[in-house]
C-alpha cells in the first residue's frame, strides 16, 4: 500500500494521481474509496492498461 500524508507533503505534486506500479499507466478514477476514523481516506485503483489491482491511502493529520 502506497500511504501519502496530506499536512506533511513537501509538494501538490506528491498528491497528484497515482501510477501503476507494474507499467507506469496513470489512473485517473479510483474503483472504491473509504474515509477511516483513523483520518485516512483508503483508495483501490485498477489499472486499465493492463489490470493490476492496487492501494494507496492518504493521511488526513498526524494524531
Amino acid at each position: 500500500m502506497i500511504v501519502q500524508s496530506v499536512c506533511f507533503a513537501p509538494s501538490a505534486e506528491e498528491l497528484s494521481r497515482p501510477k501503476c506500479p507494474r507499467c507506469g499507466g496513470i489512473l485517473l478514477v479510483a474503483e472504491n474509496s473509504r474515509f477511516s476514523a483513523e483520518g485516512r481516506i483508503d483508495h483501490a485503483w485498477a489499472c486499465d492498461d493492463c489490470g493490476n489491482e492496487f492501494a494507496t491511502s492518504v493521511r488526513l493529520w498526524v494524531r
